[in-house]
């Protein structure tokens, strides 16, 4: 009697350890890396430029914020709101492109932020680009992952 009880436990806690396994591989496929720029501020004739390698079967999302400057205290701390927001996806389907880029223009409000989100770790590079002169102001480069 002993002996079966053994048995049935050994069985009940091998069925729980495969199905603890099973759910964390599923869990990792649904795994998202994210990049954030944070707001950044932009003159009148500059963009925001992120872009990015895509490699094999790897969807990227790419987000646009626009913020908006609300009221300031006397301390000059200012609240800021969502003035716009856009979604751009990029589903692989076989070809690999050798870069994707999205470009955030600047809105003429207070700010913008991109962020971008993959199921693939990645590099990221934002780029601040003077439109005029095609000038590179600034680049910032973000590991995804």
């Amino acid at each position: 009697m002993k002996r079966r009880i053994t048995l049935s436990m050994a069985l009940v806690l091998s069925v729980v350890l495969v199905s603890l396994m099973s759910s964390d591989s599923s869990a990792q496929s649904t795994r998202r890396f994210t990049a954030d720029t944070g707001i950044v501020s932009l003159g009148a004739n500059q963009i925001l430029r992120i872009a990015v390698d895509p490699t094999d079967n790897n969807n990227i999302y790419f987000r646009r914020i626009g913020y908006a400057q609300g009221i300031c205290n006397s301390e000059g701390v200012c609240r800021h709101s969502v003035s716009s927001q856009t979604t751009a996806i990029w589903i692989n389907q076989g070809e690999i492109p050798d870069t994707l880029s999205f470009d955030i223009p600047g809105t003429g409000n207070w700010g913008v932020r991109g962020i971008v989100t993959s199921n693939r770790r990645m590099v990221v590079n934002a780029q601040i680009i003077d439109v005029e002169t095609g000038n590179v102001d600034a680049i910032i480069a973000i590991l995804i992952g």
